[in-house]
This record gives structure tokens, sequence and C-alpha cells, in this order.
């Protein structure tokens, strides 16, 4: 997954528009769109930190290596992440999803 498509896949998860997202980080919906498409890839350091309070994600995911596969960077990030875009109830069915593969032993470390 590049990083545009970060940008991409986590604004449609929390239901926000171009234009929000624009107007939360101070750029217009045309520089969020450019920064999906990959067409801008640099991103000055304020706009980075308000992008990722927008999107709720770790700021260290927006700072890769340009063929690093985003995903690597911080498994244990992502889940948060995915966790923190639920509902309290998405949340607690994820809970009880993950005591129940806690209790089988080929999905446990040993």
């Amino acid at each position: 997954m590049t990083l545009g498509e970060l940008i991409h896949i986590r604004r449609k998860e929390l239901n926000l528009t171009l234009e929000e997202v624009g107007n939360a980080v101070g750029v217009s919906k045309s520089t969020v769109r450019k920064w999906e498409t990959g067409y801008i890839s640099n991103m000055k350091r304020d706009k980075i930190a308000l992008l990722s309070k927008t999107l709720k994600l770790n700021p260290a995911q927006f700072i890769v290596e340009p063929d690093k596969d985003i995903n690597s960077t911080n498994p244990h990030q992502l889940l948060i992440d995915k966790y923190d875009s639920l509902n309290k109830s998405g949340q607690s069915k994820l809970m009880e999803r993950l005591d129940e593969l806690l209790e089988l032993p080929k999905y446990r470390k040993e």
C-alpha cells in the first residue's frame, strides 16, 4: 500500500470528504487529492502532524521509503488505528473475536 492509498483508504474509513480533510489540514481539496494519487509526495512536517491527527494515524506512517510497504512499518499501530475507527459495539465485537482466537492453540504464540 502506498502512502497515497493509505490516505485515501483512511479518509474513506472515517467518512471524510477531500474538503473536510483539506480544511482540517489547511490545504485545498485538490492538494489532498494530489497526496492520494501520489502526485505530491513531499509534505511539510506541520501538514503531516495535522493530517495524522485528522486521519487518526501515527505520524511515523507518513515517513517511509518510497517503495516500502506502509503496513510493515508498524503493525501494532495499524491494529490500534483500526480498533479506534470502530464504534463501541464494533470494539466490543472485536475483543470477543480476539478472545475466540486466543482460545485456539494454533493462533497463540508459544
